[in-house]
């Protein structure tokens, strides 16, 4: 594994996750030292020590240090490079002899023997590599007039992998130059009858083409070598945007997400998280330190998922734009399949760095993954995508309360932070650590020279000034979180106004259960709904918050249905009451009396009770503050006193 991460540091925790997989040893990482010692002892000159071995250690992970070490991954990328080259260049014999070359690496299974996950992927990523290159290496040879040499492997092949278009045009080819014509002609047939009844889909583009040739006996475009292309230097493409602003509090994720990762595959990152809580901006200033690294381009792509009055960008528009980066044509490819081969046929040969950005799902993402070892795709959303396989996901949280003091002292300039350092600190409070809420803030300041911090706290006082403050031009907190809002299927916008107006910071199912009039089961298919949202926060298992301006915001939606409003409310009081009532000794002269509830709970019945209303007494309260108003107390933002 520290082989094929290409030098790169690899923590602890992946190794053991990598390796062993869902049963790791029980000694946990501390079994790692009796693996590292005899490789060393295998590997370095005698005498070496830690300091100076192949396999470095230090605080993070493990690493191999490549500076004198040969390996077969490197000679398999260098001949398949030289012979694509030749293919190229129309030096067919050549490149047969480069891809020859490149394929007798392969002795059997790749990693035969080796447990766990990741050699169990890599074993995947070889064997397609090796598929492949056989492939190029029959075509050069049919282009050469050595159909005949061909024929066997091609039968075999086929034979193995009955749904592989490519193998069956070039199976078809070969038998054309033999003059056996027929037989290519039931090779597509049965072909198109296997891909309609276990995929329901017919051939593609290149294959009926193959077809269509043979039925007209065109020799010169079954039969000729592909005429030469001119090697030109490609123009390597950088379309990032510019890195705007400068991360705080995000050492941690940026170094993640740089981190060193395998060459023999393509890498997967996901960041997800609420709406404003600087997933762009990080992903952004990640490939800005990443992009020198990959010299076939660094590209990017605005999946539109939560974009006001723009529809989500669908995947066949995406691949005809990252086509046209990379100069391939893409007006020939009909749907979205032609189009997703075209992709991975332009980049097998690449290391290209890919972000994109505001993904909706899995599947608008998948058909967009580059072919090339070696690439990287960052890719951010607000949805977490637990069907896209991903070699790190990242959730990004909101700034801790230093951090958030320090990005809005930045902004607010430092005259104004050294005066007023309390208000300060109440208005990164207010904004709770959202990124957005708090550049925001500090661009209305910057744009209001003569405000004070105090003036703008005394502004942001109560749910309608905090949210109302919280829009500059076309960027609005309460905008983000609508955006979300209105994606979510009717039982999850239920859910988000209830949990709006629940009495604690922190809930659980069963006072979800009751706000909703449902069974628990059913509740904690609504919270975990929206945790995948990126809508609710989960501090524990079992344990749900909203972050404060979320709060605010399903607050406000919940305030505009005043009958689901005043449901809810009774039913989690009610809640409470009923469990204070079982978990206490109260009797019928020391609590309201309920006839409608038993007067003699178990025991069993009276700890689980008491345990929950502890739990739920940890939690501050959510409610507003209560204020004094003349003789009268009651409750802002609250329809009764």
């Amino acid at each position: 594994m520290l082989l094929l991460r290409g030098g790169g540091t690899v923590s602890r925790e992946h190794l053991l996750d990598s390796v062993w997989g869902t049963r790791p040893p029980a000694s946990g990482r501390r079994v790692l030292p009796s693996y590292v010692y005899p490789l060393r002892k295998a590997l370095d000159p005698q005498g070496t020590g830690p300091k100076t071995s192949v396999i470095r250690g230090d605080g993070s992970g493990y690493r191999f240090v490549l500076d004198d070490t040969d390996l077969d991954t490197a000679d398999l990328r260098a001949h398949t490079d030289a012979g694509r080259l030749a293919k190229d260049t129309g030096d067919l014999a050549t490149a047969t002899d480069r891809f020859t070359a490149a394929l007798a690496l392969f002795r059997g299974e790749p990693l035969a023997g080796l447990p766990g996950p990741f050699a169990q992927a890599e074993r995947q990523q070889f064997s397609q590599r090796r598929s492949v290159l056989q492939a190029e290496r029959l075509e050069c040879l049919i282009g050469l007039g050595c159909a005949s040499d061909a024929l066997d492997e091609l039968a075999a092949l086929t034979l193995s992998d009955p749904l592989n278009e490519l193998l069956s045009a070039l199976h078809m080819r070969a038998l054309y130059a033999v003059e056996r014509q027929d037989e290519a002609l039931k090779v597509f047939e049965a072909t198109r009858v296997r891909l309609a009844e276990e995929l329901g889909v017919s051939p593609g583009t290149q294959l009926r083409r193959v077809h269509e040739a043979v039925l007209r006996r065109d020799d010169a475009f079954l039969l000729d070598p592909a005429p030469a292309r001119p090697v030109r230097a490609r123009r390597v493409v950088n379309d990032l945007p510019g890195a705007a602003g400068q991360i705080t509090g995000r050492t941690e994720e940026l170094g993640r997400l740089t981190a060193p990762c395998p060459s023999g595959s393509v890498s997967v990152m996901t960041v997800d998280g609420t709406a404003g809580v600087g997933k762009t901006t990080l992903v952004l200033q990640a490939a800005h330190q990443l992009c020198g690294g990959y010299p076939d381009g660094s590209l990017y792509v605005d999946l539109q998922a939560y974009s006001e009055g723009r529809q989500s960008l669908a995947p066949e528009r995406a691949l005809r734009r990252l086509l046209r980066s990379l100069g391939e044509p893409s007006e020939e490819a009909d749907d979205l399949d032609e189009l997703t081969a075209a992709w991975r046929t332009a980049t097998s040969s690449l290391r290209l760095l890919l972000v994109l950005d505001d993904a909706a799902s899995a599947r608008q993402v998948g058909p967009l993954l580059p072919a090339g070892p070696g690439c990287r795709v960052l890719v951010t959303g607000r949805r977490r995508l637990a069907d896209l396989d991903a070699d790190l996901r990242i959730t990004l949280e909101p700034l801790e309360t230093g951090g958030s003091v320090s990005l809005l002292g930045r902004l607010a300039g430092k005259e104004r932070a050294e005066c007023e350092p309390e208000a300060l600190l109440a208005l990164a409070r207010l904004c709770d650590g959202l990124p957005l809420a708090l550049r925001i803030v500090g661009a209305r300041l910057q744009t209001r020279p003569t405000w004070t911090l105090a003036y703008m706290v005394e502004r942001m006082a109560g749910d309608e000034g905090r949210i109302g403050e919280l829009s500059a031009g076309d960027r609005s907190v309460e905008a983000a979180f609508r955006l979300s809002y209105e994606q979510l299927p009717p039982s999850l916008r239920h859910g988000f106004r209830v949990l709006g107006i629940a009495p604690t910071a922190e809930i659980d199912r069963l006072g979800t259960a009751a706000m909703l009039g449902c069974p628990a089961g059913d509740a904690e298919e609504v919270l975990e709904g929206l945790v995948d949202a990126s809508l609710l926060q989960q501090p524990g298992p079992g344990r749900y918050r909203l972050h404060d301006l979320v709060r605010t915001h399903a607050r406000r939606l919940a305030h505009s249905v005043p009958a689901e409003e005043a449901s809810a409310r009774t039913a989690v009081l009610r809640l409470y009451l009923d469990a204070a009532r079982i978990a206490s000794d109260w009797g019928p002269l020391d609590s309201p009396p309920d006839r409608s509830r038993p007067a003699h709970p178990s025991r069993t019945g009276r700890r689980r009770r008491s345990g929950w209303t502890q739990r739920a007494h940890s939690c501050p309260t959510s409610w507003p503050t209560p204020r004094r108003s003349g003789t009268r107390i009651t409750l802002a933002g609250s329809p009764r006193p």
